[in-house]
């Protein structure tokens, strides 16, 4: 029979810990970026400078995961609010395409600059950009993102190399344009060509892929074409000149249509990071309509 005080006594040593025994350690931000690297399945290519820590400390105890589109102050503070330091936006922070500091016509000195390096100073925050690899997810998390945004995910016209296409129930452009609109959450949008005009077929960009694949897109055969930033006077005066002899809808939503695809790359994380809160910031249509 076990002594019933060996017992209690045996219970309650074994509730104490033992004295160097490894406890889990918070990950750093070090940590965090090795895991996500590790976890990406890909030769991790910066590309030259994008997917990288581009600012804070890289021992810094990682609380919280935030993914935006760009990691602006009101981001951030709704980042520091929620818990969450280490900020992976798609696109650059530092107002320079890669955020390469040494490259920048800003000086060290500029006000805005100094504003936003001493927010995530202060806050102990992390940026580490992603990019390149926001695309190059399974089916391109960006688009995936965009797609799911706009209804359009079961739409998806399959087998066609590059920018996809989507097969609607045909309707005019005004009416496409105004669900476009609203499902992305635009205050405003642009349209070229006639509101009456049918359409059915969509080739869909992101971002600014260049004015060559906006063309490509233009002469894909779709009944309109959707997209990012554009050169406009190649992009739209291509458009304006094809419009002379053929029918032709463009939408110009703006390179925030990315915004949306930095959600599935908040889906991707949370199952590499089961233990850190994880959260998609949406960065809200920046443009107003003065009309």
């Amino acid at each position: 029979m076990i002594d019933r005080r060996l017992f209690i006594a045996g219970m309650a040593g074994a509730l104490v810990p033992v004295k160097g025994l490894a406890q889990p350690a918070a990950p750093t931000a070090r940590d965090v970026f090795s895991e996500i690297k590790r976890a990406s399945g890909q030769k991790w290519d910066p590309n030259p400078t994008d997917d990288r820590i581009i600012f804070g400390d890289r021992g810094a105890v990682v609380t919280g995961i935030a993914t935006c589109f760009t990691a602006s102050i009101d981001v951030l503070g709704t980042a520091r609010a929620a818990g969450l330091n280490y900020i992976v936006p798609h696109e650059a922070s530092f107002y320079e395409r890669y955020d390469d500091f040494a490259e920048s016509a800003l000086p060290d000195s500029d006000p805005v600059l100094r504003a936003k390096k001493a927010f995530l100073t202060d806050n102990r925050m992390i940026v580490q950009r992603m990019h390149a690899h926001a695309h190059s997810r399974p089916g391109d998390a960006i688009m995936t993102g965009m797609l799911r945004k706009l209804g359009w995910e079961a739409l998806r016209v399959a087998g066609r190399e590059g920018p996809p296409w989507v097969r609607l129930p045909p309707q005019s452009a005004r009416e496409l344009g105004r669900h476009i609109k609203t499902a992305m959450g635009l205050h405003t949008l642009r349209m070229f060509g006639d509101p009456a005009r049918t359409i059915s077929t969509v080739s869909l960009s992101g971002g600014m892929p260049g004015e060559n694949i906006q063309i490509q897109q233009l002469e894909s055969g779709a009944d309109a074409v959707f997209l990012g930033e554009v050169r406009e006077p190649e992009v739209l005066g291509y458009a304006q000149d094809m419009a002379a002899d053929r029918g032709v809808t463009v939408y110009l939503v703006g390179h925030t249509n990315e915004d949306a695809g930095m959600g599935p790359i908040a889906d991707w994380l949370k199952t590499i990071f089961p233990s850190l809160p994880v959260q998609w910031l949406p960065t809200p249509d920046p443009y107003t309509n003065p009309s």
